[in-house]
């Protein structure tokens, strides 16, 4: 099994999009035009590149996003929690090959786990800072199975974005989604659909030898 971080363990989806707020508040930039919930599952490493040339700023993409990233570490450092039900539900596949695929940064993800307690439940984690592309591009769940050592066919993953979902679908894995994040008529393209984390790990040891 592979899992997404943000959206999917941690709470954070609403934790970065106040980010942006902030961004756009020290930036003058107008908040409708920033699509926030549509940036859901996508890296800030993308994000930034689009903010910068469709607003007009002087600062770099690089500035920006190191700038939006420290904002969000304080925030997370206050304010995370665990998905609901997420946590508990790790402890219940003890036996099987867990790895993470995430969008954000290595610094972020090492972060949020560790405030999560859930640091040494991975045998493997993939980070924005790993790949060349981020997701949609399989190129994330690709590298997390090959360092389970499972093919991606036998692997699953848990995702909460319309951009993760795709990742994974294109990585020739199944895609679990849940609505942690985004209502289900976002999420069609995965295999199954779920309320929460803890339904979509239910499901998947029902169907365990």
């Amino acid at each position: 099994m592979i899992f997404d971080l943000d959206g999917v363990l941690a709470d954070s989806e609403g934790i970065h999009i106040l980010a942006w707020e902030q961004i756009a508040r020290e930036y003058r930039l107008s908040e409708d035009r920033l699509p926030l919930h549509d940036w859901i599952g996508y890296a800030d490493t993308e994000i930034v590149k689009d903010v910068v040339r469709d607003h007009g700023l002087s600062v770099t993409p690089e500035d920006l996003l190191e700038h939006k990233r420290r904002i969000f570490r304080r925030l997370i450092a206050e304010q995370l929690e665990p998905i609901p039900g997420a946590v508990e539900a790790l402890s219940e596949l003890e036996p099987l090959a867990l790895g993470l695929a995430t969008s954000s940064s290595r610094t972020e993800a090492e972060l949020m786990l560790r405030i999560l307690g859930i640091t040494d439940r991975f045998r493997t984690v993939v980070t924005a800072d790993e790949v060349k592309h981020s997701k949609p591009e399989p190129d994330s769940y690709l590298l997390a199975a090959e360092g389970l050592g499972i093919t991606p066919e036998h692997c699953v993953a848990i995702e909460d974005s319309s951009s993760g979902v795709q990742s994974a679908r294109a990585a020739g894995m199944i895609a679990l989604a849940v609505t942690n994040s985004l209502p289900s008529e976002r999420l069609t393209a995965a295999d199954e659909i779920f309320d929460s984390t803890a339904d979509a790990v239910r499901w998947i040891i029902s169907r365990l030898p």
